[in-house]
């Protein structure tokens, strides 16, 4: 298909939310029904009702290898796409390609690593791939420390060394606070193997090899969380399971709190409220006895929002409390690296969750105004996802008109921020908009639009 198919409007909001079942449904709609669900469906050798599950967002397309293959079946330029396909021509010779009338030749995905259960890399990112060529990476500035840090270990990790590496991770969460998105999880996945293999195949000593083990866990578990900001929650699973594994081998009683508490905000997500509370406190048994004032106040304010989500009004009200009187505005020395994103704008957003649940919408709005109002600059997709967040809450109460003043100043930062949590409130905010006939809303809808578009070029 040329150039100017792709790039169809509808095609590239699409491709900006990163989600095959929608890419389907625009690239079916866009060939103005010449093309039908079981002809894709054969393309693609799967069944037609496979087809429709994913085009209406009944069942995730996670799996990167069947993703590489659904793409190369469609002739879709790599351009335009958030994933890696292997063997992929040029955007040139791409372009030069027919409609297809079969299924594209499928092949296997050969770059795995040997060392664990699961691919710790996208499809296409290979052992030996340099990060700085990666065009999925942010930027060779920000990755070219990275490939320094590891380029200098060549046949045994000293304890310094692998403090370096360690320090990475820090590194990392500042450019998933800039903006998020898929280009930093391919950075952590990238990070994440080259620590597996020094693990495996170099030698080191008792204190470094524990050095070595915490820094995988706590990349796996930024990892956990860069898959589940981007709605791949079964691949989330499976990173959180490995920061644990990790955490119990190190003797790391923080990561392992932290992967706890990660593990509890996915499992609140996928629906399993009561796992979520188990998970919460064992988190707090694991922390008994050291956890520093902001630590726990972290674990009790997820717990409020886990009893808020299971109704009971009393227990979240409780833990929220606990949560507050424990809560310190000042990072202090013995807080670990990690929870520096849990500051007083994070605990109004975890009380406005908590309202939600229980069915108070005022009280909800009221805090993630809170939230809003006191974020610092670095959390730039905070900022964006808390200011949706609160639109669709003023929407809730009728009030459209501040919720458009909210959302408004935001919606430049969309172009940066890759957060796929962070653009789905923002497709749901566009779905109120639908309904307004107001001049000003109409105008926002048609920004929104066009800065989603914008944001699958940057």
């Amino acid at each position: 298909m040329p150039r100017e198919f792709w790039e169809r409007p509808e095609l590239q909001a699409a491709f900006v939310q990163e989600r095959f079942g929608l890419v389907l449904r625009a690239y079916r709609l866009a060939r103005g029904g010449e093309v039908t669900q079981a002809q894709i469906a054969e393309w693609l050798e799967i069944s037609d009702v496979q087809v429709s599950r994913l085009e209406r967002g009944l069942c995730a397309a996670n799996d990167l290898s069947k993703l590489a293959r659904w793409a190369r079946a469609l002739r879709i330029p790599p351009r335009y796409l958030w994933f890696g396909v292997p063997g992929a021509r040029s955007d040139g010779d791409a372009e030069q390609t027919t409609d297809p009338d079969l299924p594209a030749a499928s092949g296997g995905l050969t770059n795995r690593a040997p060392a664990r259960s699961k691919n710790l890399l996208s499809p296409g990112m290979r052992e030996d791939d340099d990060p700085m060529k990666r065009r999925t990476l942010v930027s060779a500035s920000l990755t070219a420390p990275f490939a320094a840090v590891f380029g200098k270990v060549k046949t045994y990790v000293t304890v310094d060394r692998a403090r370096q590496i360690r320090l990475m991770v820090p590194e990392l969460s500042k450019l998933d606070d800039q903006g998020g998105g898929e280009a930093v999880c391919q950075a952590a996945q990238w990070c994440l193997h080259k620590v597996d293999t020094l693990l495996n195949q170099v030698d080191y000593g008792e204190l470094a090899g524990r050095e070595l083990q915490s820094a995988y866990g706590e990349m796996a578990e930024m990892t956990g969380w860069l898959q589940f900001d981007a709605g791949r929650y079964e691949d989330a699973r499976f990173y959180y399971g490995e920061a644990l594994r990790a955490a119990q081998l190190a003797e790391d009683l923080s990561l392992e709190v932290l992967t706890l508490a990660s593990m509890n905000t996915l499992s609140r997500y996928q629906g399993r409220p009561r796992e979520a509370i188990q998970l919460i406190r064992l988190a707090q048994r694991r922390a008994a006895g050291w956890a520093p004032p902001r630590l726990a106040a972290l674990l009790s304010a997820r717990e409020a929002v886990c009893w808020a989500q299971l109704g009971d009004a009393g227990a979240s009200r409780n833990a929220m409390q606990r949560a507050h009187h424990a809560f310190h505005p000042d990072l202090r020395e013995e807080d670990p690296h990690w929870l520096t994103f849990f500051d007083a704008a994070e605990l109004s957003a975890r009380r406005a969750t908590a309202s939600g649940y229980l069915g108070l919408p005022d009280q909800a709005a009221s805090a993630m105004q809170a939230a809003v109002d006191g974020l610092a600059p670095q959390f730039q997709r905070n900022r964006a996802s808390y200011s949706v967040r609160l639109g669709l809450l003023l929407f809730a109460q009728g009030d459209a008109v501040r919720a458009c003043e909210v959302v408004s100043p935001v919606v430049p930062l969309f172009t940066q921020v890759r957060s796929g949590r962070a653009h789905v409130q923002l497709g749901e905010f566009g779905q109120h908009l639908r309904a307004s006939t107001s001049p000003a809303a109409r105008n926002l809808l048609e920004r929104i639009r066009t800065v989603q578009i914008a944001g699958q070029a940057t």
